[in-house]
């Protein structure tokens, strides 16, 4: 057994089936996308658009952000976007520069993002099944593996807590609120980490 297989707990090849599962888990989430865009008369990379404008609006509202978020090109994300505008979903307006177009969603976009809410609902079901200490962990470990990819410069965007320059890795020996937050001066549960801050200011590389 190697020196890295004790490290991992004595289990041989763990982080080569623990990387497999989580591709198996992305087979699986792009299939559940493909399958309620298709629904919508939308692309998966529409009906991404679509949810993430929803949901934090004043993050990504240009194109390029947009763009940035999917790990997409600015062309691809410019034909999805001008899609949308046909389908009434997307307008532009001009941004406090003038120059930029600042993308918001229409009423009708606002009624499709609702419906489209719960397209990841099997998955939500099937973590109901996981008890919440463990989902907690999970969370706080895939948030780990997410900075360091992003660190690599394989994960373009990432707004978890453990990428922000705030957050206060294993501040304290409470193992359910392990870290700290430096900007709100509070004690960090795993379960409330956050995948997506409006707050986050990226940590220093």
């Amino acid at each position: 057994m190697t020196e890295h297989e004790v490290a991992a707990g004595g289990t041989p090849d763990l982080d080569r089936r623990l990387a497999d599962a989580v591709e198996r888990l992305g087979h699986g989430l792009r299939s559940l996308a493909q399958r309620t865009a298709r629904e919508h008369g939308l692309t998966p990379l529409q009906q991404q658009a679509v949810l993430a404008l929803a949901r934090q609006p004043g993050i990504r509202r240009e194109v390029s952000a947009l763009a940035a978020e999917f790990d997409v090109t600015t062309p691809t994300m410019s034909d999805a976007v001008s899609a949308l505008e046909r389908k009434g979903l997307v307008g532009r307006s001009p941004g406090r520069d003038g120059r930029r177009r600042l993308l918001t969603l229409t009423a009708g976009g606002d009624e499709v993002a609702r419906r489209l809410q719960p397209w990841d609902g099997p998955l939500l079901t099937a973590l109901e099944g996981v008890p919440a200490a463990d989902r907690a962990t999970t969370l706080g470990s895939l948030l780990h593996v997410i900075a360091e990819l992003q660190r690599q410069g394989v994960v373009s965007v990432a707004r978890t807590c453990p990428s922000c320059r705030f957050f206060g890795a294993n501040t304290y020996r409470d193992p359910v609120a392990p870290h700290h937050c430096h900007l709100l001066r509070i004690p960090l549960p795993l379960a409330d980490l956050r995948v997506d801050c409006p707050e986050h200011e990226p940590a220093a590389t």
